[in-house]
């Protein structure tokens, strides 16, 4: 099995998503680079699901340590493991609040699938509608509950100033990667 931090971020001017939790799911599902297999985390609040597939985008570094996370909107459901090369729509800027009480951002970055569900229906234009934008920002608020996390928006990126921090989430991935083999 591939090691899915490693895989390439873009792919012809698309980018790679992962799908760790798919769309439907009531718990958190990662990817743990160790085993290099896909784990459960926790359930969700109850009542809750995925409203979309969720994953993170390869080869890159967040200020929290991890990939950058993603979100794809689109009607299908996969599995965890399926990559899927995407369009960047946006980004909902996080402020996130650990049990510890450190603070760090945590974007999710939105996106679409280069094919879309059905030609007569495309899934989402080239941004995210502002109806969409409440519906996500309030399943990201639900789903940090009993978790010890608190998070607050800061607003959203347009595509262009979310493809600038993708790219140096890709920088910190590459430099943390050099400093390991010089270290």
């Amino acid at each position: 099995m591939p090691n899915f931090l490693k895989l390439p971020t873009t792919a012809n001017a698309l980018i790679r998503v992962v799908i760790e939790t798919p769309r439907g799911a009531a718990a958190k599902l990662a990817y743990d680079p160790a085993t290099q297999v896909f784990g459960y985390v926790r359930p969700l609040p109850v009542g809750m699901s995925y409203p979309y597939d969720w994953g993170f985008v390869p080869s890159t570094l967040g200020e929290d340590g991890d990939p950058l996370d993603g979100l794809v909107i689109h009607q299908a459901t996969t599995a965890p493991g399926v990559i899927i090369k995407c369009h960047l729509l946006g980004a909902l800027r996080v402020k996130q609040k650990d049990r510890d009480g450190k603070a760090i951002r945590n974007d999710r970055y939105i996106f679409c699938p280069h094919k879309e569900d059905a030609e007569d229906e495309p899934a989402v234009a080239d941004q995210v509608p502002e109806h969409l934008r409440r519906e996500i920002e309030q399943f990201f608020l639900s789903s940090v509950l009993g978790t010890g996390k608190t998070i607050k928006f800061k607003g959203w990126q347009c595509a262009d100033e979310a493809l600038r921090a993708i790219r140096k989430g890709m920088k910190a991935f590459a430099a943390r990667g050099s400093s390991r083999i010089k270290g």
